[in-house]
């Protein structure tokens, strides 16, 4: 049997003491959580969490001003060069001590970053095999311009590093001597010294000198380190350094430390404050890499004050900050824009509004609806009356919804959208419905040439998510500082706000009204109806939203209380009319963490969520609506074509398992299925229409994609993701259905 050669063994042993590998072990060993800072970075680029949400994307295939480009990679470049710098400093702040051979270096800093520079650049690494991929498949970029993109990348995280060491050279060399030169000038007292902040520096430089191998106590274990990216060279001996020398240069290193964390979190707050400028709006993957920056910055600015107190003190001011402030993120709600806040009084949760008569109200607009579809040649023909259910799913069924009944209803002459009484569903398919109906109505008004276009597609398909990762990122998170005024009354700027100025910019300000807009128009059936139904987060029940009254909706089974609260009713004294339609979209589309919750006035505090929570297609308030209405269906219609916007899914019993899903299971699955869920139990509800209307109705789906050509769940869009969309409209299914729409809609 051979033994190992004895050159290898040294070798495989000196690994240990070379300084990149040591650091290594010695993260896993003390510092857990400056490594797991990396964590989400590393799982994000390589698709490991968060690939459904399109959260992948974010980060590989940045976008800035609409397109992914060279200039939205340098911003995801230079903050990414902010995150590296911040876990610099604070593994520095953490675990320099622990080497005090660096003392010996002019640059000690700089040194330790070069060490410790391993998963940074196994990152970057990643990164750009990663997103050249990416960036070839999902946004069918050429070679040329992948390379000129990573480059900008590249040259972002460059130039931030070496900006952050001029920093600490400005504030070594140039600022204390241009300082002396004033005190010597002007014979200021050194008595001005920040005092405290030396206080804290030299306590905890004392507590390091405590825990480093210095005077033969202890042995440093390393006895290579990188002087340079392709040197090597031995630690050498520093046994001649004194402990107060060792403690005077941690010192000066940690108040150089602090003036950086300061810096960049002046920066940050300052930056902050724009949100208005689509041109200073940083990609979303730039805005993440700024929270974990700032997150890095503050535990190493905690560490040198509390030492290893930190974690201890970190989570007692975030439980004592969430109970006491009311600005943070984790405390406040968003405002319904529109309605007033400045009311206080008791709402009547429980009461409900005149069923008879906006029941009526309701029989009369139907009937507007059916002249409107009644053959002039024939007064005995009973039009079919159509209903939409738009699902909820972000930015892809906004388009989806708004292509798909757009291009039909061109193919079909406008008779589509003529048959059209209703429209109800969840989130972004309400969006891009709600965008489709107001181009029906300036279209019926002779203010817009046609309901369906290319250029309103685009217009439609625009990033959204961008601008509200950056509010996240430079405000939400920790305080709001800025209002705005709507309908004569103030409200936060935050990341709802964002959505609702970045969508109407998208939109070209069609949206922009109140909610009282669209009564006449609906109730001259020049438009359909259209109810969104966001959740009520308290006990999970639905909010009515309509221009026009609907509490019939709202009934329930005699001695059961009510739950479904109509908004123009139960909300009268705090003048629902003029809630914007924009938030009324916002609110039905709010969610969780993407949009803050919506808090309506009054008592009690009534709070608003995604009406995906509650009813995701729609199906359950159609269904409402068919039954409340079935004898005037009947007598006056020939039946009941109800239209779904859905993705096409397929169905398999196969669980992939991974790290993450078993530790999430089973309420990650909970989560992730939750559509699936409520789509089993819709069936028996379908059934039961085709029972209430017995061969007058019929339910048909107009799907995109498939288990192939999945499109994520997000407000950004990338060009594959738009390909699979609009190809999707020309599958069999689709264009089917479309032909037997023409013959049913005669």
């Amino acid at each position: 049997m051979k033994s190992e050669p004895a050159h290898k063994i040294n070798v495989l042993k000196g690994l240990g003491t070379f300084f990149p590998i040591r650091l290594l072990l010695e993260y896993l060993k003390y510092n857990r959580l400056i490594l797991l800072s990396w964590l989400l970075p590393f799982l994000f680029i390589t698709g490991a969490m968060g690939e459904k949400f399109g959260i992948q994307t974010l980060f590989l295939t940045p976008e800035y001003m609409g397109s992914v480009n060279a200039v939205a990679f340098l911003f995801t470049g230079l903050a990414t060069g902010s995150f590296i710098m911040a876990f610099h400093i604070a593994s520095y702040v953490v675990m320099a001590h622990r080497h005090p051979f660096i003392v010996r270096f002019s640059k000690p800093f700089y040194r330790y970053a070069l060490n410790n520079s391993a998963i940074p650049l196994a990152y970057l690494i990643l990164f750009l095999i990663i997103s050249a991929i990416h960036q070839n498949r999902y946004e069918l970029q050429s070679a040329g311009a992948i390379v000129v993109n990573l480059s900008a990348f590249l040259l972002g995280v460059v130039v931030f590093i070496y900006l952050s060491f001029g920093f600490f050279y400005l504030v070594v060399r140039v600022v204390p001597k241009f300082i002396g030169m004033i005190r010597e000038k002007v014979k200021i007292s050194n008595k001005l010294n920040p005092r405290l902040l030396k206080y804290l520096t030299e306590k905890d430089a004392a507590n390091k000198i405590s825990e480093a191998p210095i005077g033969g106590e202890k042995e440093d274990k390393v006895n290579w380190y990188l002087f340079s990216f392709f040197k090597v060279r031995p630690t050498g001996k520093y046994t001649h350094f004194t402990k107060a020398q060792f403690k005077r240069v941690f010192q000066y290193q940690h108040i150089n430390a602090f003036s950086y964390v300061m810096f960049v979190l002046v920066l940050v707050i300052i930056r902050g404050l724009i949100k208005d400028v689509p041109q200073l709006i940083l990609p979303a993957g730039a805005s993440f890499m700024i929270i974990l920056t700032v997150l890095l910055l503050l535990t190493s600015l905690f560490y040198i004050v509390f030492g290893k107190w930190t974690v201890v003190v970190i989570f007692t001011l975030l439980f004592l900050f969430g109970y006491f402030s009311p600005f943070n993120m984790m405390k406040y709600n968003n405002s319904a824009y529109g309605m007033d806040y400045s009311v206080k009084k008791p709402i009547d949760v429980f009461d409900h509004g005149n069923y008879h008569r906006d029941s009526l109200s309701t029989v009369q607009i139907l009937t507007k609806w059916k002249l409107k579809n009644t053959r002039s040649d024939s007064a005995d023909s009973k039009p079919k009356m159509v209903i939409v259910c738009a699902s909820g799913g972000g930015l892809k069924m906004a388009v989806w919804t708004y292509y798909a009944l757009g291009y039909a209803d061109s193919v079909l002459n406008g008779r589509l959208l003529r048959s059209t009484s209703l429209i109800t569903g969840a989130s972004g398919g309400m969006l891009g419905a709600a965008y489709l109906r107001e181009n029906y109505l300036r279209f019926a008004q002779g203010r817009e040439p046609s309901v369906f276009s290319t250029e309103k597609t685009n217009r439609l398909s625009k990033d959204i998510l961008n601008p509200i990762f950056y509010t996240f990122s430079m405000s939400d998170w920790f305080f709001r500082l800025q209002s705005f005024r709507y309908n004569n009354k103030s409200y936060f700027k935050d990341r709802a706000y964002i959505f609702e100025q970045t969508l109407n910019r998208n939109l070209g300000n069609l949206l922009d009204k109140p909610l009282f807009k669209y009564r006449q128009p609906v109730q001259n059936a020049t438009i359909p109806m259209m109810i969104l139904t966001p959740a009520i987060e308290n006990v999970g029940s639905r909010l009515y939203i309509s221009s026009v009254g609907v509490s019939y909706l709202t009934k329930s089974p005699k001695g059961l209380q009510i739950k479904n609260i109509e908004l123009r009713h139960n909300y009268a004294g705090f003048q629902p009319d003029s809630l914007r339609y924009l938030t009324a979209i916002r609110m039905n589309a709010t969610f969780p963490y993407v949009s803050p919750d919506v808090e309506l006035p009054g008592t009690p505090k009534i709070y608003i969520i995604d009406a995906g929570l509650n009813d995701n297609f729609g199906l359950i308030t159609a269904y409402l609506f068919l039954v409340e209405f079935k004898n005037w269906i009947e007598k006056n219609t020939s039946g009941v074509i109800l239209i779904r916007l859905d993705e096409k899914t397929k169905t398999d019993y196969h669980y992939i398992s991974s790290p993450i899903k078993s530790m999430l299971r089973p309420l990650g699955s909970v989560f992730t299925d939750w559509v699936n869920i409520q789509e089993d139990n819709y069936l028996p509800v379908v059934n039961s229409l085709k029972k209430v209307f017995p061969g007058k109705f019929e339910m048909m789906t107009f799907a995109f994609g498939g288990s192939d050509k999945h499109v994520p769940l997000s407000w950004h869009l990338t060009k594959y993701d738009k390909q699979v969309l609009f190809n999707s409209m020309k599958s069999v299914e689709n264009l089917k259905n479309i032909d037997e729409l023409k013959e049913k809609l005669k």
